[in-house]
């Protein structure tokens, strides 16, 4: 199994970069096609928040100048790309396409953020995004919510640096979950390319393990040998200490399960996934 697609959501700021750089490392065990999007802000929509007392002078002059805010940022994502491919040896083509070298392709659309990250997202083996509390563009916590919880697709959250060996050593946070099965699932192709595996099962008080064992026999199936780790989180939270384990382990990926909430303040309101996603230094792979 391999991953052909891989979706870059962009906004035309300096996060480009760093999801570019996370796209193209994602794309480059299997050659695969990297999807840049750039979501153009329809200036109508802004409207309304300005009233009906607005004139007709000014409502262009709020027109023209969302849109030329928006040219500028679509220019900008563009020559991220054209950087980053250079920098990669990525080809850059019109439109996706099969290449024996990873290769990626400008897509441009109107509309809400979010919701067109999600439609883009559902026919993607991957989507990328940066660090989510460096974002900046309005919406992208929104974006990977939505990307997380509609889609069923694999969500990369990047962290701080993309490692130039992204995936060679993979963490996976176990708890016995459905969400870490269908993520150490959908991160098979990731899995069975890695150098090293280890299976992080976190202790929490007046709670027992989860048994690894089924997972481990899963990996031996697909031919994937792991290491095991149980820790004791004592009196600490849970992704403190996920973090922690999976730095000390030398991973630069960290499989687990999204968890199965149904809003970003669910999701985010003292969570396992809020701690990890908001202080990982590591690149996380999470499916819901």
């Amino acid at each position: 199994m391999a991953y052909v697609k891989i979706l870059a959501p962009l906004s035309g700021g300096p996060a480009d970069v760093t999801v570019l750089a996370g796209a193209f490392a994602a794309a480059a065990p299997f050659k695969a096609h990297v999807v840049a999007l750039f979501v153009r802000p329809d200036p109508a929509e802004a409207m309304p928040f300005f009233g009906e007392g607005v004139s007709g002078a000014m409502a262009q002059e709020i027109v023209d100048t969302a849109k030329a805010a928006s040219d500028k940022a679509s220019a900008d994502a563009q020559s991220a790309i054209a950087a980053a491919a250079k920098a990669f040896g990525a080809a850059v083509t019109n439109k996706p396409e099969k290449r024996d070298t990873v290769s990626v392709s400008y897509r441009e659309v109107q509309g809400g953020f979010a919701d067109r990250v999600t439609l883009a997202g559902r026919l993607s083996d991957v989507v990328v995004f940066g660090p989510l509390k460096q974002s900046d563009r309005p919406g992208t916590a929104e974006a990977f919510e939505a990307t997380l919880l509609e889609t069923g697709r694999p969500v990369i959250v990047m962290g701080e640096e993309t490692p130039q060996d992204f995936a060679r050593r993979i963490a996976i946070g176990w708890d016995g979950s459905g969400a870490c099965a269908r993520a150490l699932i959908a991160a098979m192709p990731y899995l069975a390319r890695a150098e090293t595996v280890e299976l992080l099962s976190i202790r929490k008080p007046n709670t027992e393990c989860e048994s690894c064992d089924e997972a481990r026999e899963y990996l031996a199936l697909h031919g994937v040998s792991c290491s095991e780790r149980r820790i004791d989180a004592g009196s600490r939270g849970v992704g403190e200490v996920l973090l922690e384990a999976a730095s000390q382990s030398g991973a630069n990926l960290l499989v687990l399960g999204g968890y199965g909430h149904k809003s970003l303040l669910q999701i985010f309101s003292g969570s396992v996934t809020q701690h990890v996603v908001t202080n990982a230094a590591l690149p996380l792979f999470l499916v819901h």
